[in-house]
């Protein structure tokens, strides 16, 4: 399981960059393998997530939850310090040494200690700010798991570097199931917020050991290599603080505004919405970056790469996120109980955030790889003026369902800027984007309208459990099998062209079980 890099140099940390002798072919084939390992990894990893948090509704309030995304909030806002990119410069780097290793996890360190001493020094002002005395002694506890955060050991980002995502997996998994066999059994005993502050820290804890034991590399303290990573994470920074502030503004303004109870249900109703279209789209843009890397110096093969990624992402990302906006009214109730009633609309609108933002992540990845992160980091400012703006607005005006409006309405300007920027750099056209995407989007569309004809036969009003999920169960099936259909049959219209369908398609004749119906085959 270990994997051992504990060389004098470390020159070899990225074998996979040695003499640059990867073909385009096998740089594909490691990319769709990362896809897979990181997809399973964020499966396990939300998966669980997912079982505690069927389990923690149903103990705690949602005032419980929002106490703890105010906490989280100043966590993550305070966690900017360390999160300056030295995991994407040694990425990045394609001669990273021991130095530059030793000189990140230094920084890191220094960083989290930064982070802990902050997070003490404001915890009384946020206290008064946002009106809660429970939050003071949260604070001081989460200050306690950001220190140990920083012992993590930086060895573990030779993983992607080398694209060895099955160890990554052992890793992802593991400290996820630590905070969860924490978080769940402390919320039964205590039926209250302490216990998922002791999962988070617990989760931490879990993340410093386990990467000692899975990653024999052992950093010294170094601060040699700290202009050359730098250089390269500056930019990074104001990328980071941005993204902050995207993920965490419904916190600080809709919290201060409309109470812990709001934000509660606007925070569950985010995360049970962008649960499919994440949860796929995250790990196959983690897995992509170092393929990426391999491919930046030949913009023809890297615009390829982006189609094929961007076409998988289509296929799969719309049809997971227009089908939780249609399936809300079931799921509201099967996962999350009848406290939690007002969440059924904000998880339908923020599902197509969800898609809308997921169609243009993997652009960010492809700046990085090219080294043009000041792109992604000046088009984050754009994004983040436009959700503050309509989030303070409709908040204001209509709580945590104008939360919601705010975020798809600011996502829905901002995706044509995101493509339009991305067409100049990797020299697109609407028309690629257009035949990669239009299959899947009509599909989707299809798909969404008959699971709302289906909700009109099995209605939610006065429905048992069993009724519900009765219902939900055909909605999802028949949702499915016209997604399918509809997406074979415009393959098929369209002239059977190499795409993400022909490739699912090899791959399903491919299999054993496909060769047993063929021999059946007269």
């Amino acid at each position: 399981m270990k994997q051992n890099l504990q060389t004098e140099e470390v020159d070899h940390l990225s074998s996979a960059e040695e003499g640059n002798s990867h073909s385009s072919n096998s740089i594909n084939r490691a990319m769709a393998k990362g896809a897979v390992w990181m997809i399973l990894a964020r499966f396990g990893d939300r998966g669980i997530g997912l079982v505690s948090t069927i389990v923690l509704v149903r103990l705690l309030a949602p005032a419980d939850f929002g106490l703890v995304a105010m906490a989280m909030s100043l966590i993550a806002v305070c966690e900017l310090l360390g999160q300056v990119g030295l995991d994407i410069a040694l990425i990045q780097n394609p001669s990273a040494t021991r130095r530059h290793y030793d000189t990140a996890w230094t920084f890191a360190l220094i960083l989290a200690a930064t982070t802990a001493l902050l997070l003490l020094l404001i915890a009384v002002p946020a206290t008064q700010f946002y009106g809660e005395p429970r939050l003071l002694p949260v604070l001081l506890s989460l200050a306690a798991g950001s220190f140990i955060s920083g012992f993590e050991n930086v060895g573990v980002v030779a993983f992607r570097k080398q694209m060895r995502f099955d160890k990554e997996f052992q890793f992802i998994l593991g400290k996820k199931l630590a905070g969860f066999v924490v978080t769940v059994p402390l919320a039964i005993l205590l039926r209250n917020y302490w216990a998922l502050i002791a999962g988070i820290v617990v989760g931490r804890i879990a993340s410093v050991c386990l990467s000692y034991y899975v990653q024999e590399y052992r950093p010294r303290w170094s601060l040699e290599a700290r202009h050359e990573l730098f250089h390269f994470s500056k930019w990074l920074v104001i990328s980071n603080l941005v993204t902050v502030i995207n993920s965490r503004a419904a916190d600080f303004i809709l919290g201060k505004l409309a109470g812990a109870h709001a934000l509660g249900v606007f925070n569950v109703s985010y995360e049970v919405s962008n649960l499919p279209t994440s949860e796929l789209i995250a790990p196959i843009n983690r897995a992509v970056f170092p393929g990426y890397i391999h491919k930046s110096g030949d913009r023809g093969s890297l615009k390829r790469s982006y189609l094929d990624v961007i076409g998988i992402i289509a296929v799969f990302g719309i049809p997971a996120g227009v089908g939780i906006a249609g399936t809300a009214g079931w799921i509201v109730p099967l996962l999350l109980g009848p406290l939690w009633a007002d969440a059924t609309p904000l998880v339908a609108i923020l599902a197509f955030y969800g898609v809308l933002a997921a169609m243009k992540t993997n652009a960010y990845y492809v700046y990085l790889a090219v080294g043009k992160p000041y792109i992604a980091t000046c088009l984050g400012i754009v994004q983040i003026a436009l959700l503050l703006f309509s989030l303070t607005v409709l908040s204001m005006k209509y709580g945590a369902i104008g939360a919601a409006y705010a975020y798809l309405l600011s996502q829905a300007i901002f995706t044509p800027i995101s493509f339009a920027v991305l067409f100049k750099v990797l020299a697109l056209t609407l028309s690629d984007l257009v035949s990669v995407m239009w299959r899947p989007i009509v599909s989707a569309i299809v798909m969404f309208f008959l699971i709302r004809l289906i909700s009109q036969l099995f209605p939610i009003e006065a429905e048992t459990t069993i009724a519900i999920f009765i219902g939900f169960v055909i909605a999802t099936v028949s949702g499915f099998v016209m997604y399918a259909t509809c997406l074979g049959v415009l393959w098929l219209a369209s002239g059977k062209p190499l795409s993400v369908e022909s490739r699912i398609l090899e791959g399903v004749r491919s299999t054993k079980i496909w060769s047993r119906i063929a021999v059946l085959q007269p």
